[in-house]
């Protein structure tokens, strides 16, 4: 769908004034990577439908088995208030020293990421801090969701406010999208579309002002000026656009899976791996493109420009299918906790950390926070197991309060 809509605005030539001289060769070659996208989509929606298939040999509950491990972890994690507020105050503190480092060298500001592009010793402590964060403030605040528990909520908002200071809108996003998403589909008979869209917008202006203040452009009247076409041309809904830039520079020989390996020593920093730094995937767009990786995060082709970089068709119809298994099951479960007896906004929003797990498949990108989020999962198990050699665990109780 974002595609389909953007289309338009990605042949305009105000987008010009992002990609410079190569636009013209990105226009041509839109068509082409509007295809592939599409295929893509066909290939997810063929994925959801494949989850449905019978075949008699038990193959589809092997599978479910195998995927809601994730979710599980995630219903371990949500069930210890204790771990969440002692976590939630660790990713404070970790926040508190980087962002002490940040403010000392380069003074009071809100781009601790252009920060690690001038210091990229710094780039993979902040990386993992960031994770970090999102995973456990996205679990308080599910966790608070069902249960009211105002710590939860203040702690949620603590680490919300520190990563204000990381330039990264969509670490924020990331925290309460999923358990929002959850509270609207419980919530479908008695939310109007008016306060749906307004939500919607509220959330799109305030990423789009904190991405401004980022640049260096805190007036509201300016922000307010520039916000069409940082809608349109800005980098915010640009993956149709950066697929094709991408494509644009591409001399059409497949990667053959190296962005993907490079995700795979993803705990390898970058600046201590030349394999790491010349194939992960930002910086392999950004120079396929021509564009300079030491200054620019990495272009973003959507969903499929990675796999379709590395494999071709081939490998944008894999993804496709993965992702629609992942969605297809992570949809089935969400709404069945959503409409069971007792409603549980968290066990629904357990299901969609399974999307951590699937968006490995079409962007690299995110196997870092996949080991963060195992790492979160390793270490509130071994705490668990130790409270319980102490005393008999109490069972969380999930539900509507």
């Amino acid at each position: 769908m974002p595609n389909m809509l953007m289309l338009p605005f990605s042949t305009n030539d105000l987008n010009a004034i992002v990609v410079g001289e190569n636009f013209p060769s990105v226009v041509t070659v839109l068509p082409n990577v509007f295809l592939i996208a599409m295929v893509g989509y066909f290939s997810l929606l063929a994925g959801g439908s494949l989850w449905h298939l019978r075949v008699g040999l038990g193959l589809r509950k092997r599978a479910a088995d195998i995927m809601n491990v994730v979710p599980r972890c995630s219903m371990m994690l949500i069930s210890s208030r204790k771990l969440l507020v002692l976590q939630a105050l660790m990713c404070i503190v970790s926040q508190a020293a980087i962002l002490a480092i940040y403010f000392a060298t380069s003074g009071f500001g809100f781009d601790l990421r252009g920060y690690t592009f001038a210091h990229p010793w710094v780039r993979p402590v902040a990386l993992i801090i960031s994770n970090y964060s999102i995973v456990i403030a996205s679990h308080c605040f599910a966790r608070y969701a069902d249960t009211r528990e105002k710590v939860l909520l203040f702690c949620t908002l603590l680490i919300s406010g520190g990563l204000v200071f990381f330039g990264a809108r969509a670490s924020i996003l990331a925290i309460y999208f999923s358990v929002l998403l959850c509270y609207l589909v419980k919530r479908r008979d008695k939310v109007s579309l008016l306060r749906l869209f307004g939500l919607a917008a509220a959330m799109i202006l305030g990423a789009l002002y904190l991405g401004s203040v980022r640049d260096g452009v805190a007036s509201l009247p300016d922000f307010l000026g520039s916000l069409a076409f940082l809608l349109l041309y800005g980098s915010n809904f640009s993956d149709l656009r950066d697929f094709g830039w991408v494509y644009a520079g591409w001399n059409h020989v497949p990667w053959f899976g190296k962005t993907y390996l490079a995700a795979v020593i993803a705990f390898v920093p970058r600046v201590a791996s030349e394999f790491r730094d010349t194939w992960g995937s930002g910086v392999a767009m950004d120079l396929t493109a021509g564009v300079d990786p030491t200054n620019h995060p990495g272009l973003r082709p959507g969903s499929f420009g990675e796999a379709y970089f590395n494999f071709g068709l081939l490998g944008v119809v894999v993804a496709g299918l993965i992702l629609g298994l992942f969605a297809r099951l992570a949809d089935a479960e969400a709404k069945q906790a959503l409409t069971a007896a007792r409603p549980s906004i968290a066990k629904a929003f357990s299901f969609t950390m399974m999307g951590a797990v699937a968006g490995c498949f079409s962007v690299s990108a995110s196997v870092s926070a996949l080991y963060v989020l195992l790492g979160v999962y390793f270490i509130t198990w071994l705490c668990l197991r130790v409270e319980h050699l102490i005393r008999p665990p109490k069972i969380f109780s999930v539900g509507s309060t």
